[in-house]
């Protein structure tokens, strides 16, 4: 029996509806498995980001700053560039007049900044960068990554626990090199979870790998 076109096309749209429908439904599943894996700058917890954490709520400071902080340049309070493309000269005052922190709710700095943040900075569960040690930043915006390292004779926590035969510029290129594996390792992974997501999905995505061709069976 051969079905009427009408209902073929009403079948294929249903069809198509549930592809979405848990195509959906997975992306809200990885977004829900990102945010158990966030922790607060706030109040240390897991489950959600600084700007949206229950107790910077309570008072009402979240809900005064939320409103001036985003998509506007932490320097001149500019809404057409971020602070990176930023040509104002900066204040050695006031470097971040227009930055809200999410920690103390106050303003001129950033939460990875704050006085009461200060022995974490960047790392809520610890830890800090592996070239200089500071907390302020991550190994891969590490300063000494951008510059000369052949110039860098003083390094922070490089003479402590390394070999006699091992000086500070051989320290600091191994854990570049270390810092470099990470950064590979991570994006792989990155790339292997789009791939996935594009095999599931049906979607094609750049980068997914294509299906393999069939074997050319021979048979005497």
């Amino acid at each position: 029996m051969i079905l009427p076109v009408s209902i073929l096309n009403h079948y294929d749209c249903i069809v198509a509806q549930l592809r979405l429908d848990r195509s959906e439904a997975r992306r809200q599943q990885r977004i829900t498995q990102k945010f158990q894996d966030t922790t607060c700058f706030a109040c240390r917890q897991k489950g959600h980001a600084a700007k949206d954490c229950p107790d910077t709520k309570a008072d009402g400071t979240e809900q005064k700053h939320s409103g001036k902080v985003v998509g506007i340049c932490y320097r001149c309070g500019s809404t057409r560039h971020n602070l990176s493309r930023c040509k104002e000269p900066e204040d050695p005052l006031i470097p971040l007049p227009f930055a809200s922190c999410f920690v103390c709710s106050g303003k001129g700095h950033l939460a990875s900044l704050c006085p009461k943040n200060k022995e974490r900075g960047v790392y809520p569960n610890g830890g800090c960068c592996k070239l200089c040690g500071s907390t302020a930043h991550l190994a891969k915006d590490c300063e000494l990554r951008k510059g000369d390292t052949r110039t860098s004779t003083s390094v922070v926590g490089l003479t402590k626990n390394v070999g006699a035969d091992e000086d500070d510029f051989h320290v600091l290129k191994r854990r570049t090199a270390e810092v470099d594996k990470d950064e590979k390792r991570i994006e792989k992974i990155k790339r292997a979870v789009v791939d996935g997501v594009g095999v599931q999905s049906g979607i094609k995505v750049s980068g997914a790998p294509k299906p393999g061709a069939a074997k050319k069976v021979v048979q005497f």
